[in-house]
């Protein structure tokens, strides 16, 4: 490392180091003289000198609010900068190896999972193709019901927002083309279910692989094999208050599950996709107001407008999608998709015309694609959004992978961490859910499920 002040020569780089870090990692905004063929690691011990530390820190680095992925010869060629131009380097702590729990291992697929809460939540359900449903508290089962005598294929939770993160509607999609809905209660130890509802259609009796709940919990959306979307009525009479289990010698709970109603018609269809209907969600009142999004194996995302019954929106993103994601913050989607790529794209709409705040999503709205990445060699099966950082995302594949990615990072992962058995047949991961920004929950085909804390480094 060269002195402050001294200019590069053939082979090096002129660089300044910043953060937003606390006091104990400040270094002076003097410009440095390094060789230009470090990269973050390289750089990483760069900063560490400088600070002086006995145990070595690790760092991640950002140019211009990205991640940088390439020695500095190779960054400062491909943007045309000059070699004796300061390049601002923005350190922040990296992410070391995550803390891996076994929560559960059960005797089928995991299925899908959800938080039952706003985050911070250590509460969250899982839903297995055994037909059950599983409750947990950090990493302790809590509650064991058999659903359904077919298959789970999907589960989404809708915390109750006056049960002040004690309540939430939660909706399962099965293979016998029905949704099934209750209504959860949390105590500080216990989980309790209300009746079961069970949601039909005589004319759709395909499976159901994906499910949402509106924001107000008055309607519930089911989409499937057979390509369309059904909509039915939700309210208090589908999501019923819970009733107390007995609790097994084990501390969880099992209990049959009681029938509640039995809704034998949908409100109305929305028809219009070619192919499998993968993923469903609302859209959120303060920004996407009365609409709902699907996505599908034919390679498209609608958006349909509630209150008319009608698709307003039909944006082609080329590949078959398997999941999609809002941004929490900002107007983006993230898509996953069977190749394994990973999608992120900006929403160009037009102010909506009574909701402050909120975008109109019509024909004119634009999906232009913002940044895309193959982070998956198999099928990309689900990618989430956290709702606590809207830089971060998860994602898992078939390939047995989890994949941490930011949007300062458009083209690779910010981190990789393979679960389950390698091999030619990995285990696949199926479903991803946040507990927190740093906290994670996976679902595999062992029939695992799976807690992971995403530690950060620091100095001890």
């Amino acid at each position: 490392m060269a002195e402050t002040g001294e200019k590069p020569g053939s082979g090096e780089a002129l660089v300044s180091f910043t953060t937003k870090l606390p006091d104990k990692y400040q270094v002076q905004d003097d410009s440095l003289v390094v060789p230009a063929s470090l990269k973050r690691f390289g750089l990483s011990e760069v900063v560490n000198r400088l600070l002086g530390f006995e145990k070595p820190v690790p760092f991640d680095f950002l140019v211009n609010g990205e991640f940088l992925r390439v020695d500095l010869y190779t960054y400062l060629e491909s943007h045309k900068l000059s070699s004796e131009q300061v390049l601002k380097l923005e350190y922040v702590l990296a992410l070391s190896e995550p803390e891996e729990h076994q929560v559960d291992e059960v005797p089928d697929w995991i299925s899908g999972l959800a938080t039952l809460g706003p985050l911070p939540c250590s509460w969250y359900i899982a839903s297995s193709y055994d037909g059950g449903v599983r409750i947990y508290n950090d990493s302790k089962p809590k509650l064991t019901t058999a659903l359904s005598p077919a298959s789970l294929t999907s589960v989404r939770a809708m915390a109750v927002p006056e049960s002040e993160g004690k309540a939430s509607l939660v909706a399962t999609g099965c293979k016998d083309g029905v949704v099934r809905c209750f209504r959860s209660a949390l105590t500080k130890s216990e989980a309790f279910l209300g009746p079961i509802a069970t949601l039909r259609s005589k004319e759709h009796r395909q499976s159901v692989e994906a499910v949402a709940i509106s924001h107000d919990g008055n309607l519930v959306a089911g989409g499937g094999w057979d390509g369309d979307v059904l909509i039915w009525n939700g309210g208090p009479s589908v999501f019923e208050e819970p009733v107390s289990g007995q609790a097994t010698s084990s501390g969880a709970t099992k209990r049959k599950a009681e029938s509640g109603p039995d809704l034998e018609s949908a409100k109305y269809g929305l028809k219009g996709h070619g192919q499998v209907v993968s993923a469903l969600a609302y859209g959120a009142p303060a920004r996407y107001p009365f609409t709902l999004l699907s996505a599908s194996w034919d390679g498209s995302l609608r958006v349909w407008d509630t209150a008319a019954a009608a698709c307003v929106c039909n944006w082609s993103v080329a590949r078959a999608v398997t999941s999609f994601s809002f941004n929490p913050t900002d107007p983006q989607i993230a898509t996953s998709h069977e190749d394994g790529h990973v999608s992120i794209w900006d929403v160009r709409a037009a102010p909506h015309a009574t909701v402050a705040g909120g975008l109109s999503l019509d024909s004119s709205t634009g999906l232009p694609l913002a940044s895309a990445q193959s982070p998956h060699r198999r099928q990309a099966t689900e990618v989430v959004w956290c709702p606590a950082d809207s830089l971060r995302l998860a994602t898992v594949g078939h390939d047995g992978g989890l994949c941490i990615l930011d949007a300062r990072s458009p083209k690779m992962p910010l981190q990789r961490v393979r679960l389950g058995k390698a091999g030619p047949i990995p285990t696949k991961l199926l479903c991803v859910t946040w507990l927190s920004r740093e906290e994670l929950a996976v679902g595999t085909s062992e029939g695992k499920v799976l807690r992971l804390l995403l530690n950060k480094s620091k100095e001890d």
